[in-house]
């Protein structure tokens, strides 16, 4: 077991049986914990990665990690962790303790096992095989509060955008923000891609308020008026409350369920409706171009 420095934010590098690398990143909310402020407040949520993953698999957008989740005992883990790594791995309570080398990792913010079953759960990450290139998001954010990307004030950002990117590439994009919209992750400041697809990796920023819909999250269909067909349709079929449904049938095959409370489930209908009624405006407004 070794630290793993991708990122902003705890990850450990755990391996498997033949040889088999994973991601495992730890759990430090619980599942009813709200978080307030901007669209990005927060550590990584690991059961967002795990739903996003299900919910990608709903709607067919094939190009997440496979994640599921565990239980690890950093206890038992300690004497396979290298040198580094133990020397972030503190007893604490008589509870062993991590908090790794990262941009955002200090030593007073520990993630620890559990004290009733000695184990602390998280999301298993496998890493996607191939080479894999990162770009930054047309749609990324300042992070500044008093400072607007120009995203947020140009009406015709679109069009700039559109001769700049492969238009494969901006269907991809769409339906990264339609997928973001509904699991609420408005931190894609990259996006990576392999084989020239769009990949849907570090999911964990979503379902941190389920009573908050950050619109702008939708700015790429919204400011562009594009949509797969396949897409729409797919998301059609899901309507009328199919897709929390699917979801949490998915959800319970996961060692860690239950993974949401019940106001994510109420959410993501209402941000479907938002998606349905976007995509109805642009076609009021474009006709039939706006499917792809």
């Amino acid at each position: 077991m070794k630290n793993s420095r991708r990122g902003t934010q705890l990850k450990l590098v755990l391996e498997l049986t033949n040889s088999q690398l994973v991601l495992f990143k730890p759990s430090w909310y619980s599942r009813d914990e709200i978080m307030n402020g901007s669209v990005y407040s927060g550590k990584d949520r690991h059961n967002s990665e795990i739903v996003s993953f299900h919910l990608a698999a709903i709607l067919n957008l094939r190009y997440t990690p496979i994640v599921a989740g565990r239980r690890i005992s950093l206890r038992d883990s300690l004497k396979y962790a290298d040198a580094e790594l133990q020397q972030t791995m503190p007893v604490v309570n008589n509870l062993q303790c991590v908090y790794g080398v990262c941009h955002f990792c200090k030593s007073d913010e520990i993630v620890c096992d559990d004290q009733q079953n000695g184990t602390l759960e998280g999301a298993v990450l496998f890493t996607i095989p191939g080479k894999i290139i990162k770009y930054r998001s047309p749609w990324q954010r300042t992070y500044k509060e008093q400072l607007k990307a120009e995203w947020e004030k140009n009406d015709n950002y679109c069009a700039l955008i559109s001769k700049k990117l492969n238009f494969d590439v901006l269907l991809d994009l769409i339906d990264a923000a339609i997928f973001d919209f509904l699991i609420q992750n408005g931190d894609r400041h990259h996006y990576e891609t392999r084989e020239n697809r769009v990949l849907l990796l570090d999911n964990g920023k979503g379902f941190g308020n389920p009573f908050v819909d950050h619109i702008d999250i939708l700015a790429p269909l919204y400011q562009c008026c594009y949509i797969r067909r396949t897409t729409w349709e797919r998301l059609l079929i899901f309507s009328g409350g199919a897709l929390s449904e699917t979801l949490e049938e998915l959800n319970k095959l996961d060692s860690l369920y239950p993974l949401l409370n019940k106001n994510h489930y109420v959410a993501i209908e209402r941000r479907l409706l938002y998606i349905y009624s976007t995509v109805e405006l642009c076609r009021e407004k474009f006709g039939n171009k706006t499917l792809k």
